[in-house]
């Protein structure tokens, strides 16, 4: 089956866009309106004045280009499990740690941060990036930026000569500082089938050079009914 771009922009950069699209999933690209995905890893953490790497397992939602949900929990070892999540329903942030209630952010900064990450998700993803509301440029033969002209969102995908994708970032507020910093999703070069999609083995975030997390797809439930409490934290 080709790949049905309704997007904006000009010729090259949709070209690129297939072809990243065609070195992900070949001749079957997915839709993707939602999805639910586990994953292992592991995440920086302050252990009393150090940080450290310690694992974590986390799962999350998603409903495109809207709405957003991490749970995860840290497992340092020697320590009891921290739990966190962390939601954005399209037009509030709420996030919570251990056993604290649950706090509502609707600062416009902070909006806008999970956005652009809900936005950098869609692009690892690829497909959701072909609708009309998107406009693509490129800006080199292997770099192209894809904005979401409902929300002027940008993020940034940069392929590998073969075409596959080797990052995505965009640019919006840490929610741990409340800095302006670079946040990518950087991804390994290896793609394995995860489910129902082709997935890169690995995913990397990072808050400009610092390292976030890094974590391996388990699972995927492609298109999933989420209700609208998943994303209020109300469930």
């Amino acid at each position: 089956m080709p790949v049905l771009l309704l997007a904006q922009g000009d010729p090259s950069a949709k070209e690129l866009l297939k072809q990243a699209i065609n070195a992900r999933y070949g001749l079957r690209p997915p839709v993707i309106e939602s999805l639910t995905m586990q994953f292992k890893g592991r995440a920086r953490a302050k252990i009393g004045p150090m940080s450290a790497w310690v694992p974590v397992d986390a799962s999350a939602h998603f409903v495109f280009p809207t709405a957003l949900r991490w749970d995860f929990a840290v497992k340092p070892i020697g320590i009891a499990v921290q739990r966190g999540v962390e939601a954005f329903d399209g037009s509030v942030y709420r996030r919570a740690r251990g056993s604290q209630p649950v706090t509502v952010i609707d600062t416009p900064e902070q909006i806008r941060s999970m956005q652009g990450r809900l936005w950098a998700i869609a692009a690892l993803l690829l497909t959701p990036l072909g609708e009309a509301f998107v406009r693509l440029s490129a800006s080199s033969d292997h770099r192209l930026e894809a904005v979401n002209t409902r929300l002027n969102n940008a993020v940034q995908l940069q392929l590998r000569k073969n075409y596959t994708l080797e990052y995505v970032q965009v640019t919006c507020a840490n929610p741990d500082n409340d800095r302006v910093q670079r946040f990518s999703l950087r991804l390994s070069a290896d793609q394995a089938p995860v489910g129902e999609l082709m997935l890169p083995k690995t995913i990397s975030a990072f808050w400009d050079d610092d390292p976030y997390f890094e974590a391996e797809p388990v699972k995927v439930e492609l298109n999933p009914t989420l209700a609208e409490d998943v994303f209020t934290l109300s469930a």
